[in-house]
């Protein structure tokens, strides 16, 4: 039974320090010599019959990675790190700025976003430029894992859709098979706070499929009128022609006016609407709801008509931010195989503006590819970024200023009301004498005479 290191029995015990030290010196020189596996093999159990050491330790006392006359310790195994600091501050930075995508979409974005982290942060040298470029999608997520613990995300929460004129529009229950831009999906979402009560801020939101190019705008409530002027300003936004609208069953967009603009026109828009309560009929512009309204905006209630403009100005900026600098992944099949639906998405994530780029090269339209270049060149995704913190900012300030004026002024008027009290040395107001019993359950008519000498007497 082999016995336990530093315990030596046998002929071990009768060996004094120096003697075994000697003889293991003797042992590690036969054993480095020694190459062949079964030689090798004989030795370590001589070796252990006279020490009485364990097997494996006695393999690291002749290979001197224990005793006396050990090596010193070894380095860490496996290769040197690749990625300083310096190119995981520059990833961590742009992906910061970039709201914090995957290493997925992070990795085409870094050569869009380094020429302004450069002109923002600082100057960076060509070896750190050359890691940061050549770094892979799973290598991204890695070392940003780290710092990544401190930023948190919230759930998606949209509201819920009211039924109106289902008349006016045919139902799409099928996806649409969007090969060309123009086909939109439309939605609304409400900035109530968690109360549906009195007046607020909502956002219309229009999202295409082919190209994912998205724009919001807020409205001061949901009507007709406002909604259809929303939308409006979002078509002048985009860079492409609408070819059809595809909504939910509300009646901001099931209402004659916004059926007749989109149909009385010299080219008429296809409009149609989603099964009521599924949801999932319009997963384009429920996504969207998420990563350009909540994400920016909050679920917060945004109840004073002065913000609309405010929200106004952020939001056109927001939309250029996130069209030309985000990329998104597309999905671009899926399929049923028994009971699983296979969905594959494009390898490479692009922008929205880059879609649209790349589409207008492929038709052999050089002009409106070279205007959407120019267009882009023209924004600067740190500035943008700056200037929409700044005045998300100015909206939320302006908010808490108008709801303090609200509060102060209710305060003003019941203090009011309770000088008024005061002065009258009124404290609660009289109660009248409520008879509970109805005329035609009494069980004997009264006297009037009898009444009148009571009442006389009484006063």
């Amino acid at each position: 039974m082999p016995h336990k290191r530093g315990h030596p029995d046998g002929m071990a015990r009768s060996m004094s320090q120096s003697t075994r030290n000697e003889y293991l010196e003797k042992m590690r020189d036969r054993y480095r010599r020694y190459t062949g596996k079964q030689a090798r093999t004989k030795l370590i159990t001589e070796f252990c019959e006279v020490t009485s050491h364990e097997r494996k330790y006695a393999i690291k006392l002749l290979c001197r990675q224990r005793g006396p006359g050990r090596k010193s310790p070894q380095k860490k195994r496996g290769v040197d790190k690749t990625y300083d600091e310096e190119v995981i501050k520059v990833l961590f930075e742009i992906w910061r700025h970039s709201e914090q995508p995957c290493g997925k979409r992070l990795r085409p974005m870094i050569k869009d976003w380094l020429p302004y982290y450069e002109r923002h942060i600082g100057t960076l040298t060509n070896n750190t430029k050359t890691k940061v470029q050549q770094i892979s999608c799973a290598q991204i997520d890695r070392v940003l894992a780290g710092r990544k613990a401190s930023e948190s995300r919230r759930k998606p929460r949209t509201p819920k859709a009211n039924a109106a004129i289902k008349a006016l529009v045919p139902v799409r229950a099928e996806s649409w098979d969007a090969r060309e831009p123009g086909w939109i999906e439309a939605d609304t979402v409400a900035h109530c706070g968690g109360n549906m009560g009195e007046s607020f801020v909502w956002s219309l939101t229009a999202t295409d499929i082919f190209s994912g190019w998205t724009e919001v705008r807020p409205t001061w409530n949901r009507g007709k009128y406002s909604v259809c002027e929303a939308f409006t300003v979002i078509e002048s936004q985009f860079p492409f022609e609408i070819l059809g609208v595809d909504t939910d069953n509300g009646g901001e967009f099931l209402n004659y006016h916004l059926h007749d603009y989109l149909t009385n026109r010299k080219r008429p828009v296809e409009m149609t609407r989603s099964r009521p309560y599924r949801k999932n009929d319009q997963a384009h512009v429920e996504q969207k709801n998420d990563t350009h309204v909540r994400q920016l905006l909050g679920y917060d209630r945004l109840g004073y008509e002065p913000l609309v403009a405010l929200i106004g100005d952020l939001l056109e900026a927001w939309c250029v931010w996130r069209n030309c600098f985000t990329t998104t992944f597309k999905q671009i099949e899926t399929r049923r195989e028994g009971n699983r639906q296979i969905r594959r998405h494009e390898k490479v994530p692009k922008t929205p503006c880059q879609r649209l780029i790349d589409y207008c090269r492929k038709k052999e339209d050089e002009a409106t590819a070279a205007a959407l270049e120019a267009w882009r060149a023209l924004h600067d995704p740190f500035e943008l970024k700056a200037w929409i913190e700044s005045k998300l900012k100015q909206i939320w300030d302006l908010d808490r200023q108008l709801s303090t004026d609200e509060d102060s002024n209710e305060t003003e008027k019941e203090r009011r009301a309770a000088a008024a009290v005061l002065m009258s040395n009124l404290r609660s107001a009289p109660i009248a004498h409520q008879n509970r019993k109805h005329p035609s359950k009494r069980t004997s008519k009264s006297n009037p005479n009898q009444d009148a000498r009571k009442a006389s007497e009484a006063a």
